[in-house]
């Protein structure tokens, strides 16, 4: 057994023959040999560097994969292209205006597509596709554009996060010219879901002349046996599979001016009345009997069907020939006037016109000098666009 001490010299040995052992590289200066070598060669440890060594000390790379490009040269990545890009129709595009034939949100709602389209012209080559199908098939046939799709970007006037009365997309500067070149044929004009199978199935069956002489990407591609089932993105998800009546506000809405009387597609609200909204830190906290008999949610309903009591009584409504609607949901009832079948009628703009004149006269009393009493007690505002009726009316 060895003593402490030989432990210690020994691992003092080893430690300096490490020390010697790193001390010898290349570019150390110390434990060089001087000795001459055969030839008057260098040692090894002075040899003269590899490609491979100089390359790297250049700043240049080794050899590496031709299709591997660099990011910081202009031009040197090639544009994103797809393989019908690069032919050309073999028939003349038709030149027709899109816009009669791009798709609106009160068809369908179930629909089939039958195609897609990419490329510069997109548009056109769809535009071949819907004149055929409504030409020789007779089938209701519309163009969808990226960038008129809803619910994919904050573009202005798309639905369904466009105004009431935008019934498709209407682009503008420079919203119009921001796009990709994809469009999509949509056929039909369905209400159910049966409905929609069965004209899948017949779409499935057409093959279109036009197809064959637009680019595509293979070859074999014949006809719209790809054709699937879809909806109109424009259609609001809760009109597509609408829920059961809600009993307590079809209760509610039984008054003689119910808006469940109403014979027009659209109306223009001039009134609203809600409770009281408010952020509470701590959470929901219940107003009592007290707080709850002043809250104006209490006598929302009564005060709505007074007004439009007397807006229909008053000569200055009755001058308008349009008639005055109550509705009442969960949270809020609302005054209406006028029953319009288009979201654009041009005697809608004139109703809210005259409204505006009449918002102040119509609260104005002055019981000393004679005049009569005021119509209502509450400012009439008109909306800026008209409000659809069918999905406030029971199913």
């Amino acid at each position: 057994m060895k003593s402490p001490i030989a432990t210690l010299a020994l691992a003092g040995s080893l430690a300096t023959l490490t020390v010697c052992a790193y001390g010898q590289g290349p570019r150390s200066g110390l434990f060089r040999s001087s000795a001459p070598q055969k030839n008057g060669a260098l040692p090894k440890a002075f040899a003269a560097p590899t490609a491979l060594t100089t390359s790297n000390r250049a700043g240049t790379s080794a050899p590496t994969d031709p299709n591997i490009r660099p990011a910081n040269v202009a031009g040197a990545m090639p544009a994103q292209d797809y393989p019908e890009q690069s032919q050309t129709p073999k028939i003349p595009l038709p030149q027709d205006a899109i816009e009669p034939y791009l798709l609106t949100k009160d068809v369908g709602p179930f629909m089939v597509m039958a195609k897609t389209f990419r490329g510069p012209d997109a548009e056109r080559s769809a535009l071949a596709l819907v004149l055929e199908l409504r030409n020789e098939h007779q089938l209701p046939a519309y163009i969808l554009r990226t960038k008129d799709f809803p619910r994919t970007s904050n573009i202005r006037n798309i639905p369904p996060t466009a105004p009431a009365g935008v019934d498709r997309a209407r682009l503008a500067d420079p919203e119009r010219v921001r796009s990709f070149d994809e469009a999509a044929v949509l056929v039909g004009n369905e209400k159910t879901l049966k409905g929609s199978e069965a004209l899948l199935h017949r779409v499935k069956k057409i093959k279109p002349k036009c197809i064959d002489n637009l680019p595509k990407m293979y070859i074999w591609q014949t006809g719209l046996s790809k054709a699937i089932r879809t909806t109109n993105p424009y259609v609001p998800a809760q009109n597509l599979f609408p829920g059961s009546n809600d009993p307590f506000i079809t209760r509610m809405n039984q008054g003689p001016h119910s808006l469940y009387n109403c014979a027009g597609n659209y109306t223009l609200e001039v009134a609203n009345f809600s409770g009281r909204a408010s952020f509470e830190v701590a959470g929901t906290q219940s107003l009592g009997d007290l707080g709850l008999k002043k809250s104006p949610l209490i006598t929302a309903a009564e005060d709505a069907e007074k007004m439009a009591q007397s807006l229909a009584k008053s000569e200055e409504i009755r001058q308008l020939g349009q008639p005055v609607y109550v509705y009442h949901d969960r949270s809020s009832s609302r005054v209406m006037i006028g029953a319009f079948n288009a979201p654009n009628d041009p005697a809608a703009v004139q109703l809210r016109e005259r409204l505006l004149r009449l918002a102040v006269p119509l609260i104005q009393a002055d019981a000393s000098k004679g005049r009569r009493k005021a119509v209502t007690d509450t400012m009439i505002v008109p909306a800026a666009t008209l409000t659809e009726v069918s999905p406030l009316k029971p199913r």
